[in-house]
């Protein structure tokens, strides 16, 4: 299911994924869903225009307290190098956002989904599942070979994103 920007906000259970693929495939749609929309919060509250290069600029500084603070909904942020760290004040999710990837802020690599998941209490049972490094690394790997999710890195270094160009089967 996409929605009105293409954006996929759900999948069905599809063949060539085993059920805990199709776990994670839904795990990172919810990773990229709520990574946009905590982005797209900040850039409110600071009246950021995120279509520009360096959108945070005014904010990562260290010479103003920008650089971390409060937002809406019981969230804080910090940014760290090229990261924006958030996380609720609430329920302890926490969501490291890759804030050099232009318009891309669902950017993960096995590490932030990981973190992601284990912080996020409705996913307990799931994080069970994973948490051994190789399971999530096998997960990926399927995924992104079925082209699901895209690795955009660098230099040998994963950074992954959902496939939102991918047609549906």
């Amino acid at each position: 299911m996409r929605n009105k920007s293409n954006h996929i906000t759900s999948c069905k259970t599809f063949e060539k994924l085993n059920s805990l693929e199709n776990i994670i495939l839904e795990e990172i749609i919810k990773f990229d869903s709520k990574a946009n929309e905590l982005i797209n919060i900040l850039g409110t509250e600071f009246d950021l225009d995120l279509s520009k290069e360096h959108p945070f600029g005014k904010l990562i500084t260290r010479q103003n307290d920008l650089w971390k603070g409060s937002l809406p909904d019981n969230w804080i942020y910090q940014f760290h190098g090229s990261h924006c760290r958030f996380e609720n004040k609430i329920n302890n999710q926490i969501l490291d956002i890759t804030i050099n990837g232009g318009i891309n802020y669902g950017i993960f690599n096995e590490s932030t989904l990981l973190w992601f998941i284990e912080t996020t209490k409705e996913l307990n049972d799931i994080y069970e599942k994973i948490k051994a490094s190789e399971v999530l690394s096998e997960c990926l790997n399927t995924l992104e070979q079925e082209n699901y999710i895209i690795d955009i890195g660098d230099f040998g270094y994963k950074s992954l994103i959902l496939n939102n160009e991918r047609p549906d089967e």
